[in-house]
């Protein structure tokens, strides 16, 4: 889960003031300096594609004669408006569809919102709340100050099926992924890989479309035995680096999808590990089993390598595996629960 910032509407009174996080924690949470290093991770995970889509916009713009570097800058320099905040607005909102909450959607948001600043002893100060139009229960951390739920929470919670204790705690575990720094660099990273990454999602569904799932295996082991052939040629011609490249291709397209995906899981662990120490691992635990149902297994090794998040039987074990003093609830306050009480009923 992540979580997206907004501001809330004129619906409520002095949103700025209310509905906005800074960022820092209590110290309960843990150090910022490994989320800094997940974020950082992420990002030389996704160095190659942003150099593949260099490399795609240098070629693209290479008629343009005397426009190409002006328009290589441009391209480099929207990304890096994403690192600010009238940036990173438009950036959440063109890239993932996140809205301001509406008025109904505000009243229902507002308590919780406050709730779960509160609960995470931060200042409301930097990230803003956001509501996406989604059926699919879920929410999101992006860029450095977004936060954002998608409808359907809304709808589960207004109809009783999620509680105000299981709301309040996802909403602090998505504050844990900024709290922890794991999404600040991905807005700029995802722009600069964008070029190679539409590239490589056409060739591939292209070639998928073209062979079919079975013949698309036979042509990725005779991609890889072609990466081989062109390399031993290479080094047997004394072309020493033209092999060195091809090897080196060949190596990141496998290592950094699986090294983001490893980087991304452990991301989970610690922005949930911060909602336990603030309090919500009992929550957090109950809405992981309403979201996802009684049936957590994921199917296959390659799955589980490329999976980003954990299982959610390995992320409840792991919440109810803190100290019981981190698992007291601290949600009495808030009052009505799903179900008629029930903190752990399923959807």
């Amino acid at each position: 889960m992540s979580v997206a910032g907004g501001r809330l509407t004129d619906a409520l009174t002095a949103p700025e003031e209310v509905f906005m996080w800074n960022g820092r924690s209590d110290g309960v949470g843990g150090p910022r300096e490994p989320g800094v290093r997940f974020g950082l991770l992420r990002a030389a995970a996704a160095a190659p594609a942003m150099l593949g889509g260099l490399g795609l916009v240098v070629v693209a713009t290479g008629g343009l004669g005397a426009w190409a570097l002006p328009v290589l800058l441009t391209w480099m320099g929207c990304g890096a408006v994403a690192l600010t905040r009238g940036g990173e607005r438009v950036a959440v909102r063109v890239a993932f569809g996140f809205r301001w909450p509406g008025p109904a959607q505000a009243a229902v948001l507002q308590p919780l919102w406050s709730a779960a600043l509160t609960s995470a002893g931060t200042l409301a100060d930097d990230v803003e709340l956001y509501v996406q139009r989604n059926g699919q229960l879920n929410a999101y951390a992006a860029g450095g100050r977004s936060v954002a739920v998608t409808s359907r929470v809304l709808d589960e919670h207004r109809a009783g099926r999620l509680s105000d204790g299981q709301v309040v705690a996802v909403l602090v575990h998505e504050l844990g992924h900024h709290a922890t720094g794991a999404t600040r660099p991905m807005l700029i990273a995802t722009w600069l890989a964008a070029p190679w990454c539409v590239a490589a999602r056409l060739l591939a569904s292209l070639t998928s479309g073209l062979s079919g799932r079975q013949a698309g295996r036979v042509l990725a082991v005779v991609g890889v035995c072609g990466v081989v052939v062109a390399v031993v040629r290479a080094v047997h011609q004394g072309r020493w680096l033209a092999g060195g490249v091809v090897a080196a291709i060949a190596l990141f397209a496998v290592v950094c999808p699986l090294a983001d995906a490893w980087t991304c899981r452990r991301a989970e662990f610690a922005a949930d590990r911060f909602a336990a120490d603030h309090r919500c691992a009992v929550e957090l635990a109950d809405a992981l089993r309403a979201l996802h149902g009684p049936s957590s297994t994921v199917a296959g090794w390659h799955w589980r390598l490329l999976a980003t998040h954990p299982t959610p039987d390995d992320r409840i074990g792991a919440l109810l595996a803190v100290p019981s003093g981190s698992r007291v609830s601290c949600w009495p306050s808030l009052g009505r629960s799903a179900g008629g009480g029930s903190a752990g009923c399923r959807l």
